[in-house]
């Protein structure tokens, strides 16, 4: 019989994904997205430094709209929150995962959004929705193909890399594809 270990995530507590991790480092703006293991979905951890009252209220209640940019092989993600500036960058490489979890993402079409004030690594919100199916079904197309691509990952990172030297987040969001809100 297999072990499984399951993390209880509560608004209020510490965040207990990263603690340990060279992706989150303790005051710093940003976001991870993790694929879950077994068929649990994926887990996007945003991280906010003093997070305002604004920025809390917006992560918990504004509809996430959902963009995406391909360029062949590669997608980049964004969401946006409401009307507001808060715009995210998610970005995934299902070849970096060596636990098998790298073929989980044909699973689950469902993510956690975990909104972390990054200066105490505290969880403020918490928010459990699906993603919109067209925006999934590019994941799956585009992701799928990553498993043969030789040093995808280098490839992946150089490409990102490239759009953050062009474009702002707001300038990628308005070339981005529209592809819905997180729970339709």
């Amino acid at each position: 019989m297999m072990k499984k270990e399951i993390t209880s995530l509560q608004v209020g507590e510490p965040f207990p994904m990263f603690e340990n991790s060279r992706q989150m480092v303790l005051g710093q703006d940003g976001c991870v997205m993790e694929i879950l293991p077994e068929d649990e979905g994926y887990i996007l951890s945003l991280y906010m430094r003093n997070m305002t009252k604004r920025e809390f209220e917006c992560l918990r209640y504004e509809k996430i709209k959902c963009s995406f940019i391909q360029e062949g092989d590669f997608i980049l993600t964004l969401i946006k929150y409401g009307n507001t500036d808060l715009i995210f960058e998610i970005s995934l490489d299902p070849t970096l995962y060596k636990d098998g979890r790298g073929t989980n993402f044909l699973k689950s079409n469902m993510i956690t959004i975990v909104g972390i004030e990054s200066t105490t690594n505290i969880v403020n919100t918490l928010r459990h929705c699906s993603i919109p199916v067209g925006l999934y079904k590019k994941w799956i197309t585009v992701w799928d193909k990553a498993k043969v691509i030789e040093n995808y990952s280098q490839k992946y990172t150089n490409w990102m890399n490239d759009l953050d030297d062009r474009y702002s987040v707001e300038e990628l969001w308005n070339i981005g594809v529209y592809a819905g809100e997180m729970g339709e």
